[in-house]
């Protein structure tokens, strides 16, 4: 991008986050300090829509590695990339030994002797994106050297990152002349493909050769890679396929410990769990589900508990069913505004992360408190809307944010600010 080009993004960017929003970034700046065990925030170039922090750690540096993009919304295709960025939130160091204590600032420092990592996010790999821009990625849970993407263009790549990186391991690999992907799901549909986005994708949990993926033209499709031919990287032909919401399908996720129930979510305020057994929508989709509005833009399930779903739409609202009766939610609350996704929290049964499409916060909610002390935390470094929320896996509170104005965060609330939550 030339100079003149990032100038004037950075004069649009000034010009969509008002004063009051600045105000409200400085005043959270100022008493980071006190909210936080661990922040580390970082500016990229371009924005990323999708965020996921890996399984694996390395202890010897506690290096988190998380799964990135580059969304260029086609202003530069050649940008357009995945990437894999580590950060290291410095657990293996020894604060609290009293030789670390600095009298004068009175707090744990370091001493300059210790070699420190570095405090930005450091690129692992990169993996240039086909063609589109890339709406959400996500890894195998068995296996995460395999991610995949869901782009703009309606196709759904999947890569294995151990054939990336440098020169010498494309050589290795046999793959120096090969397309960046090893696999290309394309629906074939009468729809033009540039006009109906793949939007989401999820990995079936019991079976890693099922992926699902939703559309913006209402499609949920499941995709058995199993069926893919090395002769031929594309595959056209879907293990399941139906249409659930003519407005667009926004989110789908499986069932924890089951191979062939899935949630999805759209538009018209649908909320859906499919068979794929069946080939059929079951009874419980539901095509104006009451108690949402304005579209329903993310749902998950319970990492704990297979019956239930929590869903949230453009509204603010999220709420918390028992897939045997969506007529009436088991919880419902407000985010305050639009809210872009949720993730529960892998390691507390009760606790869910909801992040804001518009308002820039990530709050973190505890269903298991009274109604009025549920909101637990909220995160407020992001001046623009977050795009995508993730746990970390070694760590219960760590957690990684993104945003659409350019940050890339890693933070761990305060202990004592969640400690009612720690059980």
């Amino acid at each position: 991008m030339s100079a003149d080009a990032d100038e004037q993004a950075n004069v649009v960017m000034v010009d969509s986050i008002d004063e009051l929003r600045q105000q409200r970034y400085t005043r959270w700046k100022k008493n980071s300090k006190l909210h936080y065990d661990y922040l580390n925030t970082n500016s990229t170039k371009w924005p990323s829509l999708t965020c996921q922090i890996f399984p694996d750690l390395d202890l010897a540096g506690d290096v988190h590695r998380i799964l990135l993009s580059s969304f260029t919304s086609s202003q530069l295709p050649e940008d357009e990339s995945l990437y894999v960025g580590k950060l290291s939130s410095m657990k293996h160091l020894d604060w609290s030994s009293l030789n670390n204590f600095d009298a004068d600032e009175m707090e744990f420092k370091i001493d300059n002797s210790v070699k420190l990592p570095p405090k930005n996010i450091v690129e692992d790999l990169r993996i240039k994106f086909p063609a589109g821009d890339c709406n959400r990625a996500r890894y195998c849970p068995s296996n995460p050297d395999v991610i995949g993407a869901a782009s703009s263009n309606g196709s759904v790549y999947i890569f294995d990152k151990t054939k990336h990186g440098t020169a010498r391991q494309k050589l290795i690999s046999g793959s120096g002349t090969d397309a960046d992907y090893q696999i290309h799901c394309q629906l074939t549909t009468s729809v033009d493909a540039s006009s109906n986005e793949a939007v989401s994708l999820a990995w079936n949990w019991q079976q890693q050769n099922l992926l699902a993926t939703s559309y913006s033209r209402g499609q949920v499709c499941v995709w058995d890679l199993e069926k893919f031919q090395k002769a031929s990287p594309t595959l056209l032909e879907t293990r399941f396929k139906t249409s659930v919401d003519p407005e667009g399908a926004n989110d789908v996720s499986w069932m924890i410990n089951h191979d062939s129930l899935l949630a999805c979510c759209g538009e018209s305020n649908t909320i859906s769990v499919l068979d794929i057994r069946t080939g059929q929508v079951p009874t419980q989709h539901s095509q104006t589900n009451e108690h949402h509005t304005s579209g329903v833009n993310a749902c998950q399930f319970s990492y704990q508990n297979d019956m239930l779903l929590c869903s949230a739409d453009s509204d603010g609202r999220v709420n918390l069913w028992d897939i045997r009766d969506f007529t009436q939610p088991v919880k419902s609350w407000n985010h305050g505004g639009p809210v872009s996704t949720l993730q529960w929290n892998p390691h507390f049964a009760t606790v869910v992360a909801t992040a804001g499409q518009e308002d820039g916060l990530v709050k973190l909610w505890d269903l298991a408190q009274p109604e009025e002390h549920q909101l637990i935390f909220t995160h407020g470094g992001h001046m623009l809307g977050v795009n995508d929320i993730s746990w970390d896996h070694h760590d219960a509170w760590m957690m990684c944010s993104v945003a659409n104005d350019n940050s890339i965060q890693l933070w761990r609330p305060s202990s004592n600010l969640v400690a009612t939550s720690n059980r």
